[in-house]
């Protein structure tokens, strides 16, 4: 693919993401803030979400369709430059989508006696933890490109699965203890 069109493609792909993201915690904040929905069914209705997606990937197999176009496209690039990789990254993923499915089951069965409506949230705090995980989806999507993009060659591209997997780890502890951090300092004393 010629530089150019990767770059637009890579923009579009980005665009896509952050409004698609966007949209999806503007429909959830208004909707806890609206409906008073307990612990039991938000967790019980996120984990039927995941499941349903992770059993939906792993039946589509190495299929790059998708409803939005540029996802399309991006998954057939993808598929093209990372051969097995993708495939056995889309695997886990998927498999990912199963484990947390079964831990919001599980969350949805430990909140079960508690009555009390979903908890009102400081919108100092909702807008911390909007931008802290968009700057993740962005921060992990320009990684993902660094390495997919500048590779010239199936081998550079070999372990990209488990190298991939160990940066989203990385992330994901480095913004627990960010949101932590938050917390204690703006909402503790």
């Amino acid at each position: 693919m010629e530089q150019a069109a990767l770059k637009k493609m890579r923009s579009k792909q980005v665009v896509t993401s952050n409004l698609l993201f966007g949209m999806v915690i503007l429909i959830f904040f208004i909707l806890i803030q609206n409906v008073e929905i307990q612990f039991t069914y938000f967790f019980l209705c996120l984990g039927i979400f995941m499941l349903l997606q992770g059993i939906y990937g792993l039946i589509k197999k190495g299929s790059t369709k998708s409803i939005i176009p540029i996802f399309e496209q991006v998954a057939i690039y993808e598929k093209e430059k990372l051969g097995k990789e993708w495939e056995k990254e889309q695997r886990v993923e998927n498999i990912w989508k199963l484990v947390l499915s079964g831990l919001m089951f599980f969350q949805s069965f430990s909140f079960q006696t508690m009555q009390a409506p979903f908890f009102h949230i400081e919108p100092k705090f909702l807008i911390f933890l909007f931008v802290m995980a968009l700057a993740i989806i962005n921060i992990s999507m320009l990684f993902r490109f660094r390495k997919i993009d500048r590779s010239t060659e199936a081998q550079g591209l070999k372990g990209f699965t488990k190298e991939s997997n160990m940066m989203a780890m990385a992330l994901g502890l480095l913004s627990v203890i960010v949101i932590f951090g938050f917390i204690v300092i703006f909402f503790l004393p």
